[in-house]
């Protein structure tokens, strides 16, 4: 669990991102109304919104281009390489390696508190001695 969800609570969730075979992150199905209100809000500002320009702010909510489908998600940066930045989508949990280019500042109103949060299924741990690119693997089968 990521530190907000209290422990034996019980909440609707859809999954949204497999980090490994314990840790997923997950959106409470109360909020699918505020995840489309952010996806227009960014789908219209993000084009039209400056760049970052300089090295980004790593406590800053920004709107970046995931590269699989072209649409505007939040995200923060969580560690920058000269013209790269790794970016947390913290709406959905996964993540990728952006442009600077590809970053953008968004509307004051759109830097709330994420919608998906980071789970950890309790009691279940991984051996040290297991592959975690396996379970890559066979996810990217199906």
């Amino acid at each position: 669990m990521d530190g907000i969800t209290e422990h034996g609570k019980v909440e609707d969730v859809v999954g949204s991102h497999v980090e490994d075979a314990v840790t997923f992150w997950a959106q409470n199905v109360s909020r699918s109304e505020d995840l489309l209100k952010i996806s227009r809000v960014l789908a219209e500002a993000c084009p039209r919104a400056n760049a970052v320009s300089s090295k980004p702010d790593l406590s800053k909510i920004y709107g970046g281009c995931f590269s699989e489908d072209g649409c505007w998600y939040r995200c923060v940066v969580q560690q920058v390489i000269k013209e790269k930045c790794q970016v947390l989508y913290i709406d959905y949990g996964n993540s990728e390696i952006l442009n600077t280019s590809d970053i953008v500042e968004i509307p004051s109103n759109l830097r709330c508190p994420s919608v998906a949060k980071k789970y950890r299924l309790w009691g279940l741990q991984i051996p040290n001695n297991q592959d975690l690119n396996m379970f890559e693997e066979v996810s990217n089968r199906f």
